[in-house]
């Protein structure tokens, strides 16, 4: 289960010298009602400034995102975090049909209305992460009237591109593979990854959870790469995060609360993820409507999103003037950019709120 607390935990603290905030620094718990649900939602930061919603990774995770953004936007910015449906502090989510992008956009929805009259006359902006970067496009398609800026960071549009693109470069990994080795047993592996590999592609990804396991875990092993990592050895910075008992009196968490999060994430994550509609989804032609402004920010060896994703996205925007919107990519890193290039990773997001707030 920490395999997958890790992957969805996509960020990292970057050490700032704290300043004295202007106005009246807030830090409120609550729950915001919501079709058969509750959703918890912690707000901190400066009550006189914009307002930032974050959209945390998943589906099914949850927000321990003050531990990052602490340091980075609460000074000058409203900060509201928010466990999705099903997730973390949220209520249980067992309801299969209500675990779908078309509901959680309507979840967010209301989170957003919420918000507004919560904390009224403030500019609002999106900032997702993953499939938080996924979550925003998707609502802002439907009610971009409502958001002020958006940055996407490491988030898809385009699902079969992700997913093909991560089968094309496991399969040139794994012929090189097995031309360079005369090892038997290795060589019978490199097999069987390509005729799996070419199941997975034509199954048109109808029951993906435990295929996206193979290729995004047990594949990459034999075949020397890491899906979210272009440098791996920054893994041990999310361990020890995990092993300070200062870090869950922050993000107010127990080990214990945390365990029974990463059960719900596993249960959520497992119903999108066998959910044909999500495996398939492709929302560049609907990019155009939006005109608000956009950064998207990716890896360049993000293999878990596919490393043409952000181009694709960028391209898709059509309607948004160039001076509002930006493409982003950090040289060597993957979907794990705030461990693997924290400061160009923030002050690019950084700059781009204080330019449109």
């Amino acid at each position: 289960m920490k395999r997958l607390l890790l992957c969805f935990i996509a960020f990292f603290c970057v050490s700032i010298n704290p300043c004295k905030a202007q106005g009246t620094q807030i830090d409120s718990e609550f729950f915001i009602p919501i079709e058969q649900s509750n959703l918890y939602t912690r707000v901190i930061g400066n009550s006189e400034k914009s307002i930032i919603i974050v959209l945390h990774g998943g589906p099914g995770a949850f927000s321990v995102d003050h531990e990052f953004f602490r340091d980075v936007f609460e000074k000058d910015y409203l900060v509201v975090y928010f466990d999705q449906r099903g997730g973390g502090k949220s209520d249980d989510c067992k309801d299969k049909s209500m675990l779908t992008t078309d509901q959680f956009v309507k979840d967010l929805d209301d989170v957003v209305d919420y918000v507004k009259d919560k904390y009224p006359n403030k500019k609002i902006n999106l900032l997702g992460t993953s499939w938080g970067g996924t979550y925003g496009f998707l609502y802002l398609i439907k009610h971009q009237e409502k958001i002020n800026s958006f940055i996407s960071s490491s988030g898809f549009a385009d699902s079969p591109q992700r997913n093909f693109a991560l089968i094309l470069h496991e399969r040139k990994l794994a012929n090189e593979l097995l031309k360079n080795t005369t090892d038997s047993i290795k060589i019978k592996r490199y097999e069987a990854i390509l005729t799996k590999l070419d199941e997975i592609e034509k199954s048109e990804f109808k029951d993906f959870f435990n295929d996206m396991n193979l290729l995004r875990y047990e594949f990459p092993k034999d075949l020397g790469f890491d899906v979210y990592w272009a440098k791996p050895e920054m893994k041990v910075k999310k361990a020890e995060l995990l092993n300070d008992l200062a870090f869950y009196d922050r993000v107010k968490y127990t080990p214990e609360l945390l365990e029974k999060a990463i059960a719900k994430l596993e249960y959520v994550n497992e119903v999108f993820m066998n959910t044909e509609s999500y495996n398939n989804l492709n929302i560049l032609n609907e990019l155009n409507v939006i005109k608000k402004p956009v950064l998207v920010i990716q890896g360049e060896f993000d293999y878990a999103i596919g490393v043409e994703q952000g181009k694709t996205i960028y391209k898709a925007l059509k309607n948004i003037p160039k001076k509002d919107k930006e493409l982003l990519y950090i040289k060597n890193a993957s979907h794990n950019t705030p461990f693997e290039a924290p400061e160009i990773y923030y002050s690019a997001m950084k700059a781009f709120f204080k330019k449109h707030n």
